[in-house]
């Protein structure tokens, strides 16, 4: 394959590494202050005496389906153990939610 049958492929499949770059630099910055964010509500709520399991459910949710989307693509064990994880303490989380605020 020579240069030009190369770039002609590449613009065919319509894919901007640039784009999917920033994308990629954006989901992690945006779980990372995620994380941060998460960690200083937890703090907080400990502090106050308030319940964080609906804290907990949105995080360990989003951690574990985010695991899952990776685990899809890279067929890596340890993303599949993450989203198996993370999605069962999500869920367990919101149960134990919703079970509280019932009274």
């Amino acid at each position: 394959m020579n240069k030009d049958e190369i770039l002609e492929k590449s613009r065919r499949e319509k894919k901007d590494e640039g784009i999917e770059y920033a994308m990629n630099n954006g989901r992690r910055l945006g779980t990372v202050g995620m994380s941060i964010m998460f960690v200083i509500l937890l703090v907080y709520n400990l502090l106050k005496g308030i319940d964080s399991n609906a804290l907990h459910a949105v995080f360990w949710t989003y951690i574990g389906l985010d695991n899952l989307g990776r685990y899809r693509i890279t067929k890596e064990k340890i993303l599949l153990i993450g989203a198996v994880a993370g999605t069962l303490a999500g869920v367990l989380f919101f149960v134990s939610y919703i079970l509280g605020t019932v009274r």
